[in-house]
């Protein structure tokens, strides 16, 4: 098995904005990109590092600039004395300072932490914690000071208390890491997405196997940009119509008998609301006429009957109207 070593600056976690902090990160969760190369820290990876970790009996130093690792005189700042991995967050370190190192954190004088690892060639998994150095160059560009100018530890469990909230609304356990949080969502969001294509499919009436530029061949189809009608002539149109519709429909009737000459507004009033109710008032009098036909409502010399005969009441009666209904709105005065 091949390792190779990077100088990795990371994040950390001070206890007091004040001092130097007592307990810090040194490896992030995930994939961590550097300039001094990309590797993964994962679960397996935590696993081997740790195991290789409770092998040693010396305590980690951590050193100015990397001092260490050039077999030059590297005193130490500070011993990591014990490491603890967090699933979903990273590995932390408990160390301790000393005097001039703690005061050069503090002072802000060195301002950023960089480990060294191993990272295993085949994989480019961390697999190993060589050391640590202070320094004011990290490799990754926009790293969280030592000692920052917020309570990290503050905004660190405030962002673990959101993740339990978030865990929770998603029906994972208080435990649930970071990546299970994300993995949840992407779920959550797939099945989401899988709802709206199949209720879009289901509105546009394609088949469930249609592709992309099935639908948006159907999309384009409705909008027909070639006979595009505005709404406001599509409406003055379908009144048109309606109005045609009414006209036919109730000189029919006239001409017909179907219908008396005192009865045309009402028609109309009928035949435009309902045509297809109005026509099958029609078909209930194909019987018998109600008025004389031959004669179109409104010439001379029509003078509608004076008593409905059994038939136009039984035409009335399915109108609910009444003898005095027909009296009143059916007749007209003898000249």
């Amino acid at each position: 098995m091949k390792l190779k070593k990077v100088a990795v600056p990371c994040i950390t976690v001070c206890c007091d904005s004040s001092g130097p902090p007592a307990k810090i990160m040194l490896i992030p969760y995930g994939e961590v990109k550097s300039t001094k190369g990309n590797f993964i820290f994962d679960d397996e990876a935590a696993h081997e590092l740790l195991a290789r970790y409770e092998n040693k009996k010396n305590d980690l130093v951590i050193d100015y600039e990397h001092q260490t690792l050039y077999n030059v005189q590297a005193p130490a700042a500070a011993w990591i004395k014990a490491l603890e991995y967090r699933k979903g967050e990273g590995l932390f370190g408990v160390v301790e300072w000393t005097e001039r190192g703690g005061s050069y954190v503090a002072n802000k004088e060195y301002r950023y932490l960089s480990p060294v690892i191993m990272v295993r060639t085949s994989d480019h998994r961390a697999v190993a914690l060589h050391s640590a150095a202070l320094t004011n160059d990290p490799a990754i560009d926009g790293m969280i000071p030592l000692v920052a100018k917020n309570d990290l530890e503050d905004e660190m469990e405030d962002n673990m208390e959101f993740l339990k909230l978030l865990a929770q609304m998603l029906g994972l356990p208080e435990t649930a890491s970071e990546t299970d949080v994300a993995a949840a969502v992407k779920a959550l969001l797939e099945k989401e997405s899988v709802s709206i294509n199949k209720e879009l499919r289901d509105l546009l009436e394609v088949d469930d196997k249609a592709d992309i530029n099935a639908i948006k061949g159907k999309i384009i189809a409705m909008k027909n940009p070639a006979g595009f009608v505005k709404v406001e002539k599509y409406q003055e149109l379908q009144t048109q119509l309606a109005e045609k519709v009414k006209d036919e429909l109730v000189t029919a009737a006239l001409k017909d008998g179907k219908i008396a000459p005192a009865q045309k507004e009402w028609a109309e009033t009928y035949a435009l609301k309902d045509p297809e109710g109005f026509r099958g008032f029609l078909a209930m009098t194909a019987a018998g006429a109600v008025v004389p036909t031959g004669e179109v409502a409104g010439g001379e010399g029509v003078k509608p009957k004076q008593d409905a005969d059994d038939q136009e009441m039984l035409i009335h009666k399915n109108l609910g109207l009444t003898a005095d209904d027909l009296k009143k709105y059916g007749k007209q005065e003898e000249k």
